[in-house]
């Protein structure tokens, strides 16, 4: 029996648990504006789906991702649609590990301090747009990798 299938499976899988829980984080940011009080559980509550499912599984992608490329013998010179996802996927990994968690861990420091009566502190306002503009961009890009594997448009 070939691996492929297996693999194959594995890849789909991997891209529903790791990439559809993400596209509800936006949702947790809009209920914490309504209720700033439950900022800190909230983000700490994200930041253990992102580095205990997200990341683990998105990062798993790109071995079963190698994994489909040996074992179906696929040319990435004439599967440009691939090319073009894998080069989308690394720049969303860069910013999901790179630029995201940190920021996010910040946010949580930022939101762990006692408040101080005049508002929250501007730093976590600009931190928590632009954990806001990271997952837009994530969201975007995994949009566009799952049309370019499922429409291989060139």
């Amino acid at each position: 029996m070939s691996l492929l299938p297996w693999l194959l499976f594995l890849h789909v899988l991997g891209a529903v648990i790791a990439f559809g829980p993400g596209f509800a984080f936006a949702f947790f940011g809009a209920a914490v504006g309504r209720e700033p009080q439950h900022a800190n559980f909230t983000l700490r509550t994200l930041a253990v789906v992102a580095t205990r499912l997200i990341i683990p599984l998105a990062v798993f992608q790109g071995v079963t991702g190698v994994g489909l490329w040996l074992f179906a013998g696929i040319d990435l010179v004439a599967a440009r649609w691939l090319l073009l996802a894998i080069v989308l996927y690394a720049i969303a990994l860069y910013i999901a590990i790179g630029l995201n968690l940190p920021n996010l861990r910040r946010l949580i420091e930022l939101s762990s301090a006692p408040p101080t009566g005049g508002g929250p502190p501007p730093e976590l306002i600009v931190r928590a747009e632009r954990s806001r503009q990271y997952g837009m961009a994530m969201s975007g890009l995994v949009v566009v990798i799952v049309f370019l594997m499922v429409v291989k448009p060139f």
